[in-house]
């Protein structure tokens, strides 16, 4: 009976799988023509349990049987502010603690086929050290592990090799990704930031930094934001300039386009609309002023917060224009840096874990997610082997 059980379990498993791989970026899905595009009608008011659904259906977009920068990695940030426990928090959680089990096991490293293998290890540290950070207050002996292997993929100047395929803001160059450590380093509890390998690893980063000072709108945000998570980046004249050069930027309806960002070409060449404000470069440029210390009580700040709670479109998202090809991952990126940008300026409160809560949410999780899968949508030789990393 178990077995038929865990067998049942693993065909609806699989099936929604084949689903998501015939149509990863959910385009079969759309209620409404214009979903996903900018002629998508605005909602009336700000609906959290709406941002929260349309981050959970974006949550996995598996691209060449690997972890994608622009779902899972960008889910749990947002995800996680409105509710850490969420059902498909934690089974992303318990997926990236079984994966980076394999990496650690000779035994079994060689079974995982994802591509980008280190690049999803870097990520899986950060967003697992963060997570620690909302729930349990403590580092999980995983989270740690994982974290003192990130150091071993910093190059000699200190940042990391990316993933150079033109697919702005995540990859199509080495900003993103030094911000990302920076971030998941300076949040990670227990005081890991002050252990030798951590300050090692952060020294080499601030240097990398100062070798390559910002040169756009979109790199200014990124070092705003990295400095408040580490220090010892920018000095206060810095931080002032970068603050001022973005809100020069802000357009009359409170909020920012993808093209004040850099500039970026899409791969089809069609033309992005300046005049069209968007969810990532909002959402994104709020964190960073917030981060560098822009209060609520500033009015460039409110507009931009107003221009959140009216530009939320109804299948629950912040439309965002993509500057690679794909408006609905760029959405889905957009939608998560809108929810962080309301934490970071105070509109909602994330709430707050127990350990028995969290205790009994990756309890759950570990029985939801079948045994030996450790990617979203993949069918892979750990399950009919029967083995649980």
């Amino acid at each position: 009976m178990r077995w038929a059980l865990t067998r049942l379990c693993f065909i609806g498993w699989a099936t929604a799988a084949m689903v998501v791989a015939a149509d990863p970026y959910r385009e079969l899905e759309a209620r409404d023509a214009r979903e996903g595009t900018k002629d998508e009608p605005f909602m009336r008011t700000l609906s959290l349990p709406d941002a929260a659904g349309f981050l959970d259906e974006g949550a996995h977009l598996v691209e060449h049987n690997c972890y994608a920068c622009h779902s899972t990695f960008t889910y749990l940030a947002a995800r996680s502010i409105l509710d850490p426990l969420a059902p498909e928090v934690m089974k992303s959680r318990v997926m990236l603690e079984r994966f980076n089990a394999l990496m650690f096991d000779p035994q079994k490293v060689k079974l995982v086929k994802t591509h980008h293998v280190s690049r999803v290890r870097v990520l899986s540290a950060i967003e697992l050290a963060r997570h620690d950070a909302v729930t349990t207050g403590t580092l999980a002996p995983t989270t740690r592990r994982m974290l003192d292997h990130l150091w071993s993929y910093q190059t000699h100047e200190g940042g990391i090799d990316w993933i150079w395929v033109k697919e702005a803001p995540q990859a199509i160059d080495n900003y993103w990704p030094a911000m990302m450590m920076a971030v998941g380093v300076g949040v990670a509890p227990d005081g890991y930031a002050a252990t030798d390998k951590a300050k090692a690893g952060l020294d080499k980063l601030r240097g990398w930094f100062k070798a390559h000072p910002p040169q756009t709108i979109h790199e200014r945000g990124l070092v705003l934001i990295s400095h408040a998570a580490m220090g010892g980046l920018l000095s206060e004249g810095e931080v002032r300039d970068h603050v001022a050069a973005i809100f020069a930027k802000q357009h009359s309806d409170g909020g920012w386009s993808m093209v004040d960002l850099a500039p970026w070409t899409r791969k089809d060449n069609k033309p992005l609309d300046p005049s069209l404000t968007d969810g990532y470069a909002t959402g994104f440029l709020m964190v960073a002023l917030a981060k560098a210390g822009v209060t609520r009580k500033d009015e460039r700040l409110q507009r931009g917060i107003a221009w959140i709670k009216t530009h939320q479109r109804a299948s629950g998202g912040w439309f965002t224009q993509s500057p690679f090809h794909r408006d609905r991952i760029a959405t889905n990126t957009g939608t998560s840096w809108v929810v962080q940008a309301l934490e970071a300026c105070g509109e909602i409160v994330r709430p707050f874990v127990t350990a028995e809560q969290f205790a009994a949410a990756h309890e759950e999780a570990e029985k939801a997610v079948p045994v030996g899968v450790f990617l979203p949508d993949q069918d892979h030789p750990l399950l009919t082997a029967g083995a649980s990393p």
